[in-house]
């Protein structure tokens, strides 16, 4: 319609010397009476980039979209993308044991320029579709496989902050109800803990495993509640093992923090409408999310970032739920 070429209305769109102020104009006022918007498919064809990076979280989206973490942290990815004019493609996992999935679906006919990857269930096999694809790529957590470009929060530096809290209030014997023991992030925290009361001269926590569900949650806290009466506070080591420990104490009759303490890792907005609020060591989120992405901005863009790693620490935030402790092996249920 401007009788010009293709390449001409290119150079007008991108703003590119060499076209006649007359032609400009001409293809200009084209433009905005068709109200014509190049495409951003064929744009990222052409450049070879596609103005995407993925998210690629190891859970089901069930699991992810339910729990404590993620999906805050995958607000924080997202806002921080759309302020650099990014699209962020998000991958989960079909099965708990089926993670490969979430990285077949995003690296399938590479969609994406660059992925941040949650690290809980990374591998060999992971490790090598990246490579092969050639894809940038940021790890949230550390990784046991590699040492790549990763962001973290200190958590053995948040266990020892609710630990030292918990002894502050006059605790001597306390569970840890942590999460599964192949994810490298717990080990940190139960060492962080028992570290801790080591250096107070204490004993040693309890320690029991549990997976991220409510149910067997409930199941873990009765157990420890039962078997060993002289614990007077139980230091939930991931936020999405709060429910099922308030629901295990008010099914004992157990008041909390009259009768348990409780101290969570990870806070989450509803813990402070909870009653009594949840004592909460809290993730950075913010800037675990905003140090992931311009991590990534800079690997996709061929520049190296200034750090390879960030390791953020964690804070406090006191509410309700500890107090001094009382004797309970005598308390009436």
């Amino acid at each position: 319609m401007a009788h010009v070429s293709k390449g001409t209305v290119s150079r007008v769109i991108n703003g590119i010397p060499g076209v006649g102020d007359d032609t400009r104009r001409r293809v200009m006022k084209l433009i905005e009476s068709l109200d014509f918007h190049p495409n951003a498919s064929a744009r990222g064809l052409a450049a070879r980039k596609t103005n995407t990076m993925g998210f690629v979280i190891p859970h089901t989206g069930k699991y992810t979209l339910t729990s404590t973490f993620w999906p805050m942290f995958l607000t924080v990815v997202t806002q921080e993308a759309a302020a650099r004019g990014i699209n962020v493609l998000l991958s989960t996992a079909r099965a708990e044991d089926d993670v490969d999935s979430a990285f077949r679906t995003i690296l399938r006919g590479r969609r994406i320029d660059g992925a941040i990857i949650g690290a809980e269930q990374f591998g060999d096999k992971q490790l090598a579709e990246l490579l092969l694809k050639s894809l940038p790529f940021v790890m949230m957590g550390r990784s046991a496989k590699i040492s790549s470009y990763y962001v973290d929060v200190d958590n053995a530096l948040g266990a020892r902050i609710a630990s030292e809290h918990l002894v502050a209030k006059g605790h001597s014997r306390i569970a840890i109800l942590a999460g599964p023991d192949w994810l490298p992030y717990v080990d940190d925290r139960i060492r962080g803990a028992r570290d801790v009361l080591r250096e107070h001269g204490l004993p040693d926590p309890v320690v029991v495993h549990c997976s991220y569900d409510t149910a067997e949650a409930v199941r873990c806290v009765q157990g420890i509640l039962l078997s060993r009466p002289a614990v007077s506070a139980i230091f939930v080591a991931a936020g999405d093992l709060v429910v099922g420990t308030l629901k295990a104490c008010a099914d004992m009759g157990l008041n909390v923090p009259h009768d348990i303490s409780v101290v969570s890792f990870d806070d989450h907005p509803f813990f402070a409408h909870l009653s009594p609020g949840i004592t909460a060591v809290a993730q950075p989120i913010e800037e675990l999310g905003a140090a992931a992405v311009q991590m990534l901005v800079e690997l996709m863009a061929g520049r190296e970032p200034e750090r390879r790693a960030m390791i953020i620490a964690p804070h406090l935030v006191e509410r309700g739920s500890c107090a001094a402790p009382r004797d309970r092996e005598n308390t009436p249920r």
